[in-house]
């Protein structure tokens, strides 16, 4: 089993690279709002969306069935990893058929339709980059991942900054895409083949074993990505483009935000795989201190941004996107239930109960449409604004998706400490909303300190860390500070 040390470094990396990334994303979520408007913005929503979906196609689940072969057997690296390619490969063709039907029937216009060819060459590449990620997470090499997209990200901000100062347009900036994702998938390509040299070979038996083995991760990341994505074809269907750009708009500050759970239960899920496998008792363990951590994280992201999110946008895009405040301002609260499936969908499927999750979320699509038909065009007609329909839905469904994990979890998975520690951290979360609300307006600085002092009082005060928790925090940081200082100390050219 992989020691907690690993585990530590490869989160400490991976945290690194994702606040990088995070500066880089927000940073872009500003200017081409601002530039584009919603109009366009809805445009690259819907083309988004419609590639998003049919990369699972393309992947067709292998990613977390990579990643747990591998893990258990890094042989297999090259095997693996070629036929991957290959059916991926043959997928985008089928999926590009499925586009020329789909964008055919719902009579798109040619702007549209350019931009999600773009896109399709993009979302091609992801799903490569996507493989080599996968293998190197496997191998816990998750450093190159976080170089790779650093370096993407930073090319991508820099590139579309600058065509947005030279007034380019659409096209241009939609392409910078398919250029840092090329970027990025070779530096993937290449650190992959030295720790593993590539040998590609066509096997049929594995093509076949892993398109059988990953069908169960297909359905579950088919579901989870349609979820995700169905309230902008409804949207742009029930009401217009331009409401689907205040939705985006909204919808991509909300995702700067999920990179803390993203990072932690990518990290962690190699070794919850092999704990479950070999019967480890600590995964309870760990599963408890996950969940704890991740309500610990969310409350006060999640009701910073129900104080914060209209100024915010108001700051950020002005009037013309000021309906996006309110979805902003609902998502805080969808927010905190996303943080918690996350890591309760990654400890569902590390413990093979992976088709039970698959039934709920595809519960969950099920659920969606009606409520989006019935809620989309009513917050349409009563406040202007469709999109607070499709974000109400969201809202329904994610709480409907975290109870239904918590009970899906293996029994004693979590305990009555799990339930104190919640209740608390929400009572936390209430008080520090009602001190910061007031000031959110004229000062919003000053609110989300007081809201950061408030929250950080209450926890320390009610004890809502368990003391060893906090020495186990306190000696992980003398560690990171003692490694800093071997690494100043060391002569050049020896390492630590």
């Amino acid at each position: 089993m992989v020691s907690g040390k690993t585990i530590a470094k490869n989160v400490g990396v991976m945290m690194a690279s994702q606040l990088i990334t995070w500066v880089l994303a927000f940073i872009l979520a500003i200017f081409l709002p601002r530039y584009l408007g919603a109009e366009s913005i809805g445009v690259i929503s819907i083309a988004n969306s419609i590639w998003m979906i049919l990369s699972v196609l393309l992947s067709f689940g292998m990613d977390t069935h990579l990643t747990k072969s591998i893990a258990r057997d890094p042989s297999k690296t090259s095997e693996l990893l070629s036929t991957s390619l290959l059916i991926r490969t043959a997928f985008f063709l089928l999926g590009c058929i499925l586009v020329v039907l789909y964008t055919k029937a719902m009579q798109y216009n040619d702007q549209l339709i350019t931009v999600i060819w773009i896109q399709g060459t993009t979302f091609l590449l992801y799903a490569y980059a996507g493989a080599f990620s996968a293998a190197l997470i496997g191998l816990e090499r998750m450093e190159y991942i976080s170089i790779s997209n650093i370096i993407a990200k930073i090319l991508l901000t820099g590139l579309s900054i600058l065509l947005i100062f030279l007034n380019a347009g659409i096209y241009p900036i939609v392409s910078v895409n398919v250029i840092t994702s090329l970027i990025s998938c070779s530096i993937l390509f290449v650190t992959l083949n030295r720790l593993h040299p590539m040998r590609f070979q066509i096997n049929l038996r594995t093509a076949w074993t892993m398109l059988s083995n990953s069908s169960t991760y297909l359905v579950s990341s088919l579901a989870l990505v349609i979820y995700q994505q169905i309230d902008k074809p409804f949207i742009s269907a029930l009401v217009d483009t331009r409401t689907v750009g205040w939705y985006g708009t909204a919808m991509n500050l909300f995702g700067t935000s999920m990179f803390l759970p993203v990072v932690f239960s990518t990290v962690i899920f190699p070794s919850l795989a092999r704990a479950y496998a070999s019967g480890d008792a600590k995964l309870n363990i760990i599963a408890q201190r996950s969940f704890d951590l991740m309500f610990l994280i969310s409350v006060p992201v999640g009701f910073g941004l129900v104080v914060i999110g209209q100024p915010l946008i108001n700051l950020l895009y002005g009037q013309a996107f000021a309906p996006s405040g309110g979805i902003l301002m609902m998502l805080g609260v969808v927010l905190i239930f996303t943080y918690l499936n996350t890591i309760l969908g990654q400890l569902l499927i590390s413990t093979d109960r992976t088709g039970r999750w698959n039934i709920v979320m595809i519960i969950a699509i099920v659920l969606t449409i009606p409520i989006d038909f019935v809620l989309v065009p009513w917050t349409h007609h009563t406040y202007g604004n469709g999109a607070l329909g499709g974000t109400l839905a969201f809202l329904i469904t994610e709480f409907f998706m975290v109870v239904s994990a918590i009970l899906l979890l293996p029994p004693k998975t979590l305990q009555w400490s799990n339930v104190r520690t919640a209740g608390l951290t929400l009572f936390s979360g209430l008080l520090m909303m009602a001190a910061s609300w007031w000031f959110r307006e004229t000062m919003m600085i000053v609110s989300i300190l007081i809201g950061a002092v408030t929250y950080t009082s209450l926890v320390m005060l009610l004890r809502i860390i368990p003391s060893e928790d906090i020495m186990l925090i306190k000696d992980a940081l003398i560690g990171i500070l003692g490694r800093i200082r071997r690494s100043k100390d060391a002569p050049a050219g020896i390492g630590n």
